[in-house]
Parts: C-alpha cells; sequence; structure tokens
C-alpha cells in the first residue's frame, strides 16, 4: 500500500471525525444519555491519525563470530622429550689435594707391552705448584711432560705446560687467565679457556680432589675436568664405575668417531690416600697404550 501524504492524512482525518460525529449525532437522537466515551474515542482516535508512522526498524546484521586460528605444532615437537644432561658436577671450592710439599712418586711403567718405569716429581706449596713427570721403557726415554701455576681455593690452576724431549720443547701451552678474556695459547693459536682447566698433568690430582670432596661418592656419579690441549680446551667426563674397599675406578669413555679409534682413560683413586691415583691406564679400541702403577 502506497503511504499518504501529510495533507492526504488530514483531510481523511477530517472525512472520518464528520463521519463519526453525524453517526453520534444518531445516537444521541435515540437516546437522552451523553456518549463521552464516544467522544474520547473521536480524539484518541484523532491523534493516531495525525501521528506520524512509527519509523522502520533497523535491519539486523547477523555477525558471523570467526574462531581464533590456534598455533599449529608440528609432530616432531609434540613428540620430542628434553634431552637429559650428564649427570657432572661443577669444581667445588676449597679442594683438598692428596699431594703436598716437595717429593717423588715412583710408578712401574708399561708402554705398548714393554716393560718400564717412570717417575713423578712435585713441588706443591700454598700458593704454586710445580710438576714433572719422566717416562722410561728399556733404551726408550719418553717425552718429559711439566705442569707448573698456581694453587688456588678450586684446586690447580696451570699456567704452563711443556712437552720436552731431549731438553728441547716439543709443546707449549700457556694459559692466559688473567687477561680480559682468559685464552689459552698454543703457538700463534688462542682458544677460550673454560674455569677449572687442567692440563693432561695436572688433571691427575685436580681429579682426585674433586672426588674427595664428594660427600657420598657412588657408583655412576660423574665428574667434570676440563682438560687443554694442542687442538683447545675439551671437557672430559669421568663416570665412577667400580669400587674395590677404598679404591674407586673413574673412567672416560670416547665411542668410535668416523676414522678414529675408541678412547678411554681408567684410573683407580686411593681413598686413603686423598684418592690420589695409584693405577692410570690409557687404551685405544680396547688395546692398552701405556698404564702407570704406583710402587707401594
Amino acid at each position: 500500500m502506497a503511504a499518504f501524504s501529510p495533507q492526504e492524512r488530514i483531510a481523511f482525518a477530517a472525512a472520518l471525525v464528520g463521519a463519526l460525529v453525524l453517526h453520534a449525532g444518531a445516537i444521541l437522537a435515540l437516546s437522552d444519555r451523553p456518549l463521552p466515551r464516544a467522544v474520547d474515542s473521536l480524539a484518541v482516535a484523532t491523534r493516531l491519525i495525525e501521528a506520524p508512522p512509527p519509523p522502520a526498524p533497523e535491519p539486523v546484521v547477523k555477525q558471523t563470530v570467526q574462531p581464533v586460528a590456534q598455533p599449529v605444532v608440528p609432530r616432531a615437537a609434540r613428540r620430542a622429550t628434553p634431552v637429559r644432561k650428564p649427570d657432572t658436577r661443577p669444581v667445588p671450592a676449597l679442594l683438598a689435594l692428596p699431594l703436598h710439599g716437595e717429593g717423588s712418586l715412583a710408578y712401574a711403567f708399561v708402554i705398548d707391552g714393554q716393560p718400564g718405569e717412570a717417575a713423578l716429581s712435585f713441588h706443591i706449596g700454598a700458593e704454586r705448584f710445580e710438576m714433572t713427570l719422566e717416562r722410561r721403557a728399556g733404551d726408550r726415554e719418553l717425552p718429559v711432560w711439566r705442569s707448573e701455576g698456581r694453587v688456588g681455593p678450586q684446586g690447580l690452576q696451570p699456567e704452563r705446560h711443556r712437552v720436552t724431549r731431549q731438553g728441547r720443547d716439543r709443546e707449549l701451552l700457556i694459559f692466559d687467565r688473567d687477561a680480559a678474556r682468559p685464552a689459552l695459547l698454543v703457538g700463534a693459536r688462542a682458544f677460550p679457556l673454560s674455569a677449572g682447566t687442567q692440563d693432561r698433568l695436572s688433571w691427575w690430582l685436580q681429579l682426585a680432589a674433586m672426588l674427595a670432596a664428594e660427600p657420598a661418592p657412588s657408583i655412576g656419579q660423574r665428574l667434570r675436568v676440563p682438560v687443554a690441549g694442542p687442538t683447545g680446551v675439551n671437557d672430559w667426563d669421568f663416570e665412577v664405575a667400580a669400587r674395590d674397599g677404598d679404591r674407586w675406578l673413574l673412567r672416560r669413555d670416547l665411542v668410535r668417531g668416523a676414522g678414529r679409534p675408541a678412547l678411554q682413560w681408567s684410573a683407580w683413586l686411593d681413598g686413603r690416600r686423598g684418592f690420589l691415583p695409584v693405577d692410570l691406564r690409557f687404551s685405544l679400541d680396547d688395546d692398552e697404550q701405556w698404564a702407570l702403577r704406583l710402587l707401594e
């Protein structure tokens, strides 16, 4: 139906009012009583006709809620489990070294199946230390290892490690611990220096002091000693593998790599002597290269 203009609505309302008035007059002619409700109804009808039509309701816009995208986790990540780190111990403070003062230890020595002898000379004071290992098998004189440095709350702190043969240096490692970035110097090369780093001779006593610092050594426990060599510093992890009375067997095993043999260090430490190493063996592919056994 078409909408009426305001003028048309007013004309229509006037006609309707007139018709109602005539109708009311007819009713009054038939009855003597007034009809006030009819008049009220006419007024209400007039207001309704004159009132503008109500505004059309606004269209309702249906909103669609988009689901929040969840991050996609790869299956490999969901299945991954945290990697367990080795049960290694940091270098404890106030290490008790198994040797003090000045002296020498005699060892039975075997290399490539040939028997010989070895001697470890040492001078270990309150602030500095020196150690020298000399080995001989028959007429074969092997390189001499020398280690010197400081003694501190965390045990030995090597400053120089020398390997000499017939009085000439074959290898020299310098531990620059006082630099802004401590470094291991090997000729013209420099490598980062870890805290507690030992050389290939001083680690014997450092490992002994670390085991002595453990309140309750146990089978399977691991001790980590950073050891310096010509190619830098590597962490040597020793595992407590066995116990025989007061003696403890610690082993370091490296599995065979591509083109490299399997390597093993084994050391028996005597708890009655401050865990001093009394038996040291070095093997490649289960073939013993050399061994040292302390002579009583």
